[in-house]
């Protein structure tokens, strides 16, 4: 029996093996219906699901990609939309200067309506405020988000372009394509953006906010005949210019077009045409770009000659005779308050861009040849890094976050209240329960009470020192341009929030022109301001931002509004609202040129204007305070002394004149913005140690150099003030600061 037992046992594993596998089986052949239904099931839900209503298809920014960081900039969004119309609007959601998310649609904000399948491109400006963060596009159909796309500034290519605040940009506008690698520039600081379609620029001047020059190539015929005079583009490089921009225009052989009357470009012109004349030598080039590599003028720079211009303006830095006016081949004209610099020859010549010397050309065309720092001042930097900002506007930045009547903790007295805490919740308390009370479970009572009572006590004091009133400090800097009737109005608020808010911010102005109300009703450009450098709270931290709010406030529909800003308790923000008007100054100066500055001025203000100087050439005329109706002869009862004598505060020490070195710790607003005001004839960097970038607008210098008179002082009345909901906050403890500047022409005299 059990031998028989033995021999059927390998059978019984057999069959039991058998019976194994068929279960395996089962299991394989369940599982796979299972997925097959499941794909079924999953099929027959994506079949009866809506199509995409919208598709972001693509996100265009900047100048052929290239825009810098905490300014405004172009961008072009891409949509299509699926099998159903649509309609609705899009929207760029990026962070501030202070990584908060903003969200910013196009200007008229009209509703986008898509038919199906087709596809539109919208034109929107947006203010990205942190080098690494992310964009979201969206579109938003009847209060709903329905489509949205992600894109980071570190990965994406539509935006990796992007440039930090202080390095410069260069837009070439030409015809021609195939020049990305010939560029004139030190690719380290500087970045060349050629564009060849007038159609993809910007249709408002803030556009070029972040643009340092636009170089015009007018050599064929496709660029000036789409820069039609009415074109949206062409009216915004215009009052790009107008205000504080920079256009670098190349006539070149195609100048008896370009240099028409009816030309569309005929306004940026610096003269009349008389002729074309031939140019066979290069010399006074050389001379100009202070190079002695000699340039081929044989190659084609000359060979359909040079325009020689009649009656004309502006400074002339190089030419070509034993007179500037024989025939002028650089010419600085002011526009404005920018300027635009005319090259009678093709700057895409092939002699100009084999030359050597090519790149010191195109310094000086942007001047930019300034001194560097010398090794001496190094140091000093290294004192300015400690400071957290680089730029000037830091400086300003810092100076407007002094809150009058709000104090910060002094770092002493958060050490000694922590002292005094230890010491309370643990000898202190120990002592009391030990041998006061006898009883050691009643820490749980004196723990709680001395906890309760340091918390109060730290509230009440942050409430004695910070306040619980909202506090602004605003800088107002109004330009008046004599010669165009032009306003140029810039205002730097900082807001104090004394607990969580939200606050809708914008800026009321107040400046009339001559005949009590300005010609045109002020336009407003309203948005936040940022600090350009890695430093904490800048716009390029080395480990990025992490934002404090998550929601996004919004800009207004004409961009002058910042709606449902939010501000933690006892925080500050700064904004920057820039504003243009058309009027006349309080102020007529009939100026001239003599060999020096000769002719009256005589003031209309209803007020004194305070610490003003009178800036021509390299000349400074101090006239301390200019009384309202007072006249002044210049030649005889100002005396005047060198520019850099007066902004480097020059004193005479022994045998030695010294210049009193700058405080780039400075709070000191006047100094700072009087420095801003003529960075270049200061001396610039070398002098500072700080680079003028961010707000370069506000610098004169250019002005001055090319021939033009500039009057600043201060006033006592405010220009613009902050609101919220369309209320002023101004109380009378607040800090202001209003600045005035006048522009001049000086007619050339026969002395």
């Amino acid at each position: 029996m059990s031998h028989c037992g033995t021999l059927n046992f390998p059978r019984r594993i057999l069959q039991l093996l058998d019976c194994e596998v068929a279960r395996a089986y089962c299991r394989a052949w369940f599982a796979t219906i299972a997925i097959l239904a499941s794909c079924v099931v999953s099929a027959a839900a994506a079949a009866q699901e809506p199509a995409e209503p919208v598709q972001i298809v693509e996100l265009r920014a900047g100048f052929s990609g290239h825009f810098k960081v905490g300014y405004w900039a172009p961008f072009e969004v891409v949509v299509r939309a699926g099998s159903e119309p649509v309609s609705g609007n899009v929207e760029l959601i990026v962070l501030d200067g202070d990584a908060v998310p903003t969200r910013v649609r196009p200007l008229d904000d009209a509703p986008l309506s898509l038919e199906p399948g087709e596809e539109k491109t919208v034109l929107l400006d947006a203010k990205i405020g942190q080098l690494k963060s992310d964009v979201i596009v969206g579109f938003r159909s009847e209060g709903r988000l329905i489509a949205s796309r992600r894109l980071s500034t570190t990965t994406d290519e539509e935006l990796i372009h992007i440039m930090p605040a202080g390095r410069e940009l260069v837009i070439w506008l030409t015809a021609r394509s195939g020049n990305d690698n010939q560029t004139p520039f030190d690719e380290r600081r500087v970045s060349l953006a050629h564009v060849s379609d007038p159609s993809r620029l910007p249709v408002h001047w803030w556009g070029y906010e972040g643009v340092d020059a636009v170089i015009l190539v007018t050599g064929q015929d496709e660029i000036d005949s789409q820069l039609n005079s009415n074109s949206p583009q062409m009216t915004a490089l215009d009052q790009w210019v107008r205000m504080g921009g920079r256009l670098i225009w190349s006539a070149g052989k195609r100048a008896e077009k370009v240099l028409a009357a009816d030309s569309q470009l005929a306004r940026f012109a610096p003269g009349k045409l008389e002729s074309m004349v031939p140019l066979r030598q290069s010399t006074m080039l050389e001379t100009y770009a202070d190079t002695a590599e000699p340039l081929d003028a044989a190659g084609g720079v000359f060979a359909n000659g040079v325009p020689k211009l009649t009656d004309v303006r502006g400074s002339i830095e190089a030419y070509a005779g034993s007179n500037p006016r024989d025939l002028p081949l650089v010419v600085r004209t002011p526009h404005g308050f920018g300027e635009v610099v005319f090259v009678a020859f093709d700057l895409e010549s092939p002699a100009l861009v084999q030359w050597p010397a090519r790149a010191q050309l195109f310094d000086k065309l942007l001047r930019k040849g300034r001194a560097q720092i010398s090794e001496s001042e190094t140091g000093m930097l290294g004192q300015v890094t400690t400071l957290g900002f680089v730029d000037l506007s830091g400086q300003l930045r810092g100076a407007l976050d002094q809150i009058q009547g709000v104090q910060l903790v002094p770092f002493w007295l958060v050490a000694l209240l922590v002292l005094v805490y230890i010491v309370c919740i643990g000898p202190l308390d120990y002592f009391l329960v030990k041998k006061v009370l006898g009883r050691m479970e009643s820490t749980w009572l004196t723990f709680t009470l001395t906890v309760v009572l340091f918390c109060a006590g730290a509230y009440f004091l942050a409430y004695q020192l910070k306040g619980n009133a909202i506090r602004t400090n605003q800088i107002d800097l109004v330009d008046f341009d004599a010669e165009s009737g032009l306003i140029r109005g810039t205002s730097w608020s900082n807001l104090f929030s004394p607990q969580i808010d939200e606050y809708d911010v914008s800026l009321g102005i107040h400046t009339l022109g001559n005949n009590g109300q300005a010609a045109a009703s002020p336009t407003l450009l309203f948005s936040w301001l940022g600090v350009p450098g890695n430093g904490y709270g800048a716009m390029d931290p080395p480990g990025g931002a992490m934002p404090l709010f998550t929601e996004p406030y919004d800009f207004s529909d004409k961009l002058d509004v910042l709606l449902h800003v939010p501000m933690a308790i006892w925080s500050s923000k700064a904004f920057v609202g820039r504003w243009w008007s058309e009027g006349a100054g309080k102020i007529e100066a009939e100026l001239g040129d003599k060999g020096k500055l000769v002719g009256t001025l005589t003031s209309h203000l209803d007020g004194p204007l305070e610490d003003a100087v009178l800036i021509y050439q390299r000349w400074a005329y101090p006239l301390r305070q200019l009384k309202p109706g007072q006249f002044i002869d210049i030649e005889t009862q100002l005396d005047p002394q060198t520019v850099e004598t007066y902004l480097r505060k020059v004193r005479i020490q022994g045998d030695h004149n010294v210049s009193a070195p700058y405080d780039r710790g400075s709070l000191d607003v006047p100094r700072i913005v009087e420095i801003m005001s003529a960075h270049e004839l200061a001396g610039g960097e070398s002098y500072t140690g700080l680079v003028n970038q961010y707000q370069s607008f506000v610098d004169l210098s250019g002005l001055v150099k090319a021939g033009r008179a500039i009057l600043i002082g201060r006033r006592a009345k405010a220009a613009a003030e902050l609101t919220r909901d369309g209320q002023p906050m101004t109380t009378e403890a607040d800090g202001r600061w209003t600045f005035y500047r006048y522009v001049f022409p000086v007619r050339e005299q026969t002395r």
